[in-house]
């Protein structure tokens, strides 16, 4: 009997297939090793950072956004003290 074996380049299982007639003798599932220490520390590092980034941003776009208002109110302001006149 002639078998084949394939890993499939989606999922990376392993599967036997029988030549002639290609027919799936076996389907062994691509296990992952357990994940490494350090490397999830270091993507919880970059996270933290990329947190910090998008909260700066925030905080920068509030203040500018809160300046932007403050101005409309004078400006509303000096426009109706002017037409008091």
């Amino acid at each position: 009997m002639d078998t084949r074996e394939i890993r499939c380049p989606c999922c990376n299982a392993t599967l036997i297939v029988k030549a002639g007639t290609s027919e799936i003798l076996q389907a062994t599932p691509f296990k992952k090793g357990p994940a490494e220490f350090n490397d999830f520390l270091q993507k919880q590092k970059g996270r933290t950072e990329e947190l910090a980034r998008k909260f700066e941003a925030v905080k920068e776009k509030s203040k500018t956004r809160l300046q932007s208002i403050e101005d409309k109110i004078r400006y509303a302001k000096e426009r109706h003290d002017s037409q008091d006149e």
